[in-house]
């Protein structure tokens, strides 16, 4: 990981060297700075620990808190938030799981729009494990449930302030991605799963056409590789080339151009069902991948920067020009 931080050190300068970081954001708790253009090791950091604290285990009765703060944090982007509360139901033990939806459309009635989107609920059970007495166990999840959402939440004001006014975009924050077994697709991807079959069913509303939508899952990584994964090509090819040409000319060597491995189910497939065609950028070579060593001491802050400034550069290069004028690059 060394050769990733040292390079983002260069990218982003004295930026993630700050003594005394500004006032946050008003509403929010994520001290997200006022006075930077670009994503903060920093800013990133405090935020994974906070994050991090935060219980988000499926099953947990504590994560009804946890999710009363998300949404807050949603709030302060200055959207309107939906919270959609619905059960799950595992197939092989017939539990039924409450999960929560969160969504917040900033500038709900732009017409150029996309959807940046990853999941908070942690897995109930370490079913990686090698001994059986750890198996049973809760995954904590910092790179598996929070170092996407760190990302996203560090990342989110920024696009606020620096993107066109005549853009928008959604922020979804899935539950449920965790509730599946080895073996069995089916039960993983409760929540976006479920959302694209009530808007396909007529039961809820669907939501403002955006152009395309980008998912972080596992970008937390100490050896961050983020290969292409196949599906996201296929749904949206401009979208992968944009986010890894722009790693590319950042000099992120993270972003590998290559497939590696098979199609990945992940939510990202199902905001594709939804009429958003969605890529998938994600890590899937970590070693503590639902297991209890899933924690603080296995991540990465600089994995977490890197991959939201990426996203950033990439989406300002979208969507950045104003009256055909380009936008001031960093």
């Amino acid at each position: 990981m060394g050769h990733l931080a040292a390079l983002l050190g260069l990218l982003l300068g004295c930026r993630f060297a700050e003594n005394a970081p500004p006032p946050p954001v008003e509403g929010s708790s994520l001290g997200v700075q006022t006075d930077v253009t670009s994503v903060s090791q920093a800013v990133v950091a405090e935020a994974l620990g906070r994050l991090f604290a935060l219980p988000r285990g499926l099953g947990d009765p504590a994560r009804v808190a946890s999710i009363d703060h998300l949404a807050r944090e949603l709030e302060a982007l200055g959207g309107d938030v939906v919270r959609l509360d619905h059960t799950a139901v595992d197939a092989h033990d017939g539990r039924a799981y409450a999960l929560t939806e969160l969504i917040a459309h900033v500038r709900p009635h732009a017409q150029r729009r996309f959807v940046l989107a990853t999941h908070f609920d942690t897995r109930p059970w370490a079913d990686e494990e090698t001994d059986p007495t750890r198996a049973a166990q809760p995954v904590p999840g910092a790179n598996d449930g929070t170092s996407g959402l760190t990302a996203l939440l560090v990342l989110a004001p920024l696009l606020v302030r620096q993107l066109p006014p005549d853009v928008g975009f959604s922020v979804a924050l899935f539950d449920g991605e965790e509730l599946g077994h080895p073996g069995d697709s089916n039960g993983y991807c409760a929540g976006s799963r479920w959302l694209a079959a009530e808007i396909a069913g007529g039961r809820i509303p669907p939501w403002p056409a955006a152009e395309f939508g980008i998912v972080l899952d596992l970008v937390g990584d100490q050896d961050l590789h983020i290969s292409i994964e196949p599906s996201s090509r296929i749904a949206a090819p401009d979208v992968v080339e944009l986010v890894w040409s722009t790693a590319a000319d950042l000099g992120v060597r993270a972003f590998e151009a290559d497939e590696r491995g098979d199609a990945i189910v992940d939510d990202h497939r199902f905001l594709s069902a939804m009429g958003i065609p969605s890529i998938l950028i994600i890590d899937r070579e970590y070693a503590a991948w639902h297991r209890v060593d899933d924690d603080l001491a296995h991540v990465s802050p600089a994995s977490m920067a890197a991959v939201a400034e990426v996203v950033r550069v990439a989406l300002l290069r979208r969507f950045g020009t104003r009256g055909g004028s380009p936008a001031t690059m960093p």
